[in-house]
């Protein structure tokens, strides 16, 4: 306690002299909680933090390397101790020579060599994962657990109801521990928690909770102890709420009362009742710590702090090598890979339909890949995917494959947290529509988990979504999510034009490092394709596109429910003397895109289409051309996307949605033979 008090305030005084980099969240008042709970933990359970998590971070650090001899009375900081302090130092500062490199800093912290295995700025985010190191505790039967500290502001986020129900359910090894400091920045939990004490939140979700004031630090060890014991023996999850203060203000070296939303006598009660002032006074009544050794302890964590600031300072450099952004996304060797196994071989072909063939790719991946969960609603049920095309293998259910209530922000969420500890997530949203609901699960930190830890972190899930395109689902379950996942970074996007390149696709996801989207249009579920069984070995490379027709008139991109729509307008077009170049995007991330086949393309024809099987608002095209216009100055570019909304009458529906025709239309127009105005969302680049 007194080093996290002695690092936090020197931590202040760079920070006034400007040399740390971003806010600085101190919890001085608040050591005494990460102190007892980290007593009570192994070396393989799992911590996740918050924004204000340097108690929790420094303690586990300091938990997993010193030795147990160690007496901090008379024995000297060891120098392989001292040398890991300098890496966590050095990243809460934002300085390169941080444990992740100066990436994430202050408030994305993570060790995972002393069992910290990361912190999250948003405020409740961390709570999914927490619950998804928790799963993968179980599901691996390591006997071990996941701790997840929020503050009091976070138990009014939708993620902490929705992941302690989930966490019940599942019954999962998971201590949520509040520190309810008093304060969610400026504002008091009397005013926005209905329900209070907050420990009691827990209860109403079934979860075995305690409430216990921080100053009593005895009483906190034992409830600690108590709630982490009964974890790991299998009880199911359980809630500490700690009655604890934050002496300082949100931010920065001032207290609250001087920023005006609490009062100094308010400040002086809780500086009495500070852990560092009490515990103390309690050792000193029962002849356990005389006020002398205290005073040591003091001194001495003040002289390991300086010493370690000083082993930052002497290893910072003020020119760090350059970052590369996007090998800071991406798994390491996955720019420029060799192509993956190609199927499509000369074996014994098997007819079987879009759908069936997504039924047989995942029922193989299950057997194949022990690891893997199928997480997502109703999908051990007898509409799901496996059930409807009679593959569903009963022995995996419960355990692999698992239906999870409508909570997509926590189950995507769980499946992050899954995936960050080695477990394999398919995770199946149901339309793509409800991406949205997971949208800070999905893009603040799946996505990023890499960039948020400086490359030490992966969170390879695999999300697998159906976009209904004319079928009369209406606005709400219409959203084509891939121009979304494309605007995010980290994720590898793909939507397969047919059930080999679905399979191929499928295979090489769950096999990446990296998260991948996998979008599936219905109107090309009842599609009949030949597939053998070299087909469902394959793994198809994730970067790349495909030519399926060479032509030198205009050029046709585009992708999954697309490329039928742009096959169908070159045998029209062929008709009329026209020649289409057709490619098929494939890869639809950017950094992935396959620029030099679209340049080449666009070189030889001079003209372009972009046919987007997204509404206008959210298409790719557009992107997509205003990069090509700048590598290929002069030639002429226009982007095909569907109307904004996709309206339930037929009729209606029918005039939003893109077609064959359209794209002849488009084409025609744009390399002179036809004046036709178009009849959907058409810009010219």
């Amino acid at each position: 306690m007194h080093f996290v008090r002695c690092f936090e305030t020197a931590l202040l005084q760079r920070a006034e002299r400007g040399e740390v980099s971003g806010p600085v969240h101190t919890a001085v008042g608040q050591e005494a909680v990460a102190a007892t709970v980290a007593r009570c933990l192994g070396p393989d359970d799992h911590v996740l933090g918050s924004h204000r998590s340097h108690h929790h971070f420094l303690v586990r650090t300091l938990t997993g390397t010193l030795p147990a001899s160690w007496d901090p009375l008379t024995d000297p900081l060891p120098e392989t101790v001292a040398k890991h302090l300098a890496g966590s130092f050095a990243e809460i500062m934002g300085l390169t020579t941080g444990v992740g490199r100066g990436a994430g800093g202050s408030m994305h912290l993570r060790d995972a060599e002393v069992g910290f295995t990361g912190s999250t700025a948003i405020v409740g985010g961390g709570v999914p994962l927490a619950a998804g190191l928790a799963f993968a505790q179980s599901l691996q039967n390591t006997g071990g657990c996941a701790v997840c500290f929020i503050g009091d502001g976070a138990v009014n986020q939708g993620t902490f109801h929705e992941t302690a129900n989930l966490a019940k359910i599942l019954n999962l090894p998971l201590l949520i521990v509040v520190e309810n400091n008093g304060y969610a920045e400026a504002t008091r939990p009397a005013e926005v928690s209905a329900v209070l004490p907050l420990a009691t939140q827990g209860s109403a979700h079934g979860l075995r909770s305690a409430h216990v004031p921080g100053d009593e630090v005895a009483a906190l060890l034992t409830a600690a102890r108590t709630l982490v014991d009964s974890v790991r023996a299998g009880e199911g999850p359980a809630l500490l709420e700690v009655e604890t203060y934050r002496h300082l203000d949100h931010t920065g070296g001032l207290t609250g009362s001087t920023a005006g939303y609490r009062n100094a006598a308010e400040e002086e009660t809780w500086l009495r009742r500070d852990p560092l002032a009490s515990l103390p006074r309690v050792l000193l009544a029962r002849d356990v710590l005389c006020d002398a050794e205290n005073q040591a302890l003091a001194a001495r964590a003040y002289d390991a702090v300086t010493a370690v600031f000083a082993v930052v300072d002497s290893t910072r450099t003020e020119h760090p090598e350059p970052l590369d952004p996007v090998r800071l996304l991406r798994a390491p060797g996955s720019i420029g890979r060799p192509a993956a196994r190609r199927g499509g071989g000369t074996g014994t072909l098997r007819s079987m339909t879009f759908q069936e063939a997504v039924g047989e790719g995942i029922a193989r991946a299950l057997r194949r890949t022990g690891n893997m969960v199928f997480l997502g609603e109703e999908v051990a049920k007898p509409g799901g995917v496996l059930a409807r095309t009679g593959r569903l293998d009963p022995a995996l259910v419960g355990t692999r494959i698992l239906d999870m209530p409508i909570s997509e922000a926590a189950f995507t969420g769980l499946a992050g947290g899954a995936a960050m500890a080695g477990v394999r997530p398919l995770v199946e949203l149901m339309y793509g529509s409800f991406a949205l609901v997971a949208a800070d699960q999905l893009f603040n930190h799946i996505g990023i988990m890499r960039a948020l830890y400086g490359n030490t972190a992966k969170a390879p899930v695999v999300v697998r979504t159906k976009v209904p395109t004319g079928l009369g689902y209406g606005p709400q379950h219409g959203l084509n999510p891939v121009g979304l996942f494309a605007s995010f970074p980290g994720w590898r996007v793909h939507a397969p034009a047919d059930a080999r390149e679905y399979v191929g696709v499928l295979n090489s996801a769950l096999e990446d490092e990296d998260p991948v989207l996998i979008v599936e249009f219905s109107p090309l579920y009842d599609q009949v394709h030949e597939l053998s069984e070299e087909d469902f070995e394959a793994r198809l490379p994730l970067e790349g596109a495909r030519v399926l027709r060479t032509g030198d008139d205009v050029s046709l991109f585009t992708y999954g429910l697309g490329v039928s729509w742009a096959a169908e307008a070159a045998e029209r077009l062929s008709a009329r003397g026209v020649r289409a170049d057709v490619v098929d995007l494939r890869a639809l991330d950017l950094p992935a895109m396959d620029w030099t086949m679209l340049e080449e393309s666009v070189r030889r024809t001079r003209r372009a289409v972009f046919v987007d099987p997204a509404a206008r608002s959210q298409a790719l095209g557009p992107r997509l051309a205003a990069e090509l216009h700048e590598r290929t100055p002069g030639a002429r570019l226009t982007t095909l996307a569907c109307a904004d909304v996709q309206p339930v009458a037929r009729e209606l529906e029918s005039q939003a949605v893109l077609g064959a025709a359209d794209v002849v239309r488009a084409a025609l127009r744009l390399i002179g033979h036809d004046s036709t105005p178009e009849t959907t969302g058409e810009e010219e680049q």
